[in-house]
């Protein structure tokens, strides 16, 4: 297994978590317990493991290593793809919910206070420094949620051999 497997592993997980968070209707994938950005700490275990010739699984600091950096290199590429998608679409899952609230006969309380909230001004712009803050905590812990995971995967099917 060389440096470059290595990255590319890494990279890949990174792209993985980072299009299924940003991209719309991949991102519904995300419904499901953030499975899109675990995914992306599963993918470079599964795939470095394929690679390993001398044993079945990776040791603890190995798999801080691959997921924490999938995490932030995938945190970095979802800030930049949700910037790209905001540029085409707009807020668009503000609009999203504002069309879907316009469309209801009539609004339960609660409610109606979150349309009014939402046609403010600060919530069409894009919130950068919230998305790259909120990436930056999120993805590191997903995807080393899902390195060790598959990690644990790997050490149960060893020990059935």
């Amino acid at each position: 297994m060389t440096k470059q497997d290595t990255y590319f592993a890494i990279f890949l997980g990174a792209l993985t978590a980072a299009v299924t968070d940003s991209i719309p209707l991949f991102n519904l994938v995300n419904c499901f317990c953030c499975l899109g950005i675990i995914s992306g700490g599963i993918i470079p275990i599964w795939l470095l493991s394929k690679r390993l010739e001398d044993r079945a699984f990776f040791s603890a600091p190995e798999v801080v290593h691959i997921g924490i950096s999938a995490g932030l290199i995938g945190a970095i590429l979802a800030f930049v793809f949700q910037y790209i998608v905001f540029q085409i679409y707009g807020n668009w899952q503000v609009q999203w919910l504002t069309q879907a609230l316009e469309s209801m006969e009539e609004l339960p309380p609660l409610w109606e206070d979150l349309y009014n909230e939402m046609q403010k001004p600060e919530y069409q712009g894009f919130a950068g420094a919230a998305i790259l803050i909120r990436n930056l905590i999120m993805f590191p812990l997903l995807t080393l949620l899902g390195s060790f995971l598959m990690n644990k995967f790997l050490i149960r099917r060893a020990g059935q051999n």
